[in-house]
């Protein structure tokens, strides 16, 4: 890692340590200790864009890697600015009758955090990514209820969630 790279990664923390402790904005607390059996929560993000990129990039280990599927509209000069580093984003946009179980499934064994917005997946699919995201200690966000499966940022924000 580059000495620039490092420095930008302690300035974000000191301003985000700032920015906590006079209550400018609250973050939601995700450990994500990797090697542990603790399940994987699977998150219902909020459709505002700003708390999204937000919620992922507080939900990113350093050095992690953030991965899309489906999502539009994502401000990327925005989210750069908030600190999302591009270089460590994968983006899925897939064509109408692409297997999107798979493709799913595939974005999560790459990345750390995961944000889905695709219609269409079964429950037995959503079972399956959960299950996956579980074993693999990901954090997946999605942003259509997956009933019995996803929480709530409302309920995620009241606990501490540990992944």
């Amino acid at each position: 890692m580059s000495d620039a790279r490092v420095r930008l990664l302690k300035a974000r923390e000191a301003l985000s340590r700032a920015e906590d402790s006079v209550g400018l904005r609250g973050r939601v607390d995700i450990e994500v200790p990797r090697a542990s059996g603790v399940s994987a929560p699977v998150l219902l993000g909020p459709q505002e864009r700003g708390r999204l990129i937000r919620i992922l990039i507080d939900a990113c280990p350093p050095d992690g890697w953030i991965g899309l599927c489906g999502v539009r509209h994502v401000g990327w000069e925005w989210a750069a600015r908030q600190g999302m580093d591009l270089e460590r984003v994968l983006v899925l946009n897939p064509d109408q009758g692409a297997n999107m179980g798979e493709l799913c499934a595939l974005l999560l064994d790459a990345c750390d955090v995961v944000c889905l917005d695709v219609a269409g997946l079964t429950r037995f699919e959503q079972r399956g990514l959960t299950a996956r995201a579980r074993s693999l200690g990901r954090t997946l966000v999605t942003l259509r209820a997956w009933p019995g499966l996803s929480r709530s940022m409302r309920d995620a924000e009241r606990m501490r969630l540990v992944v």
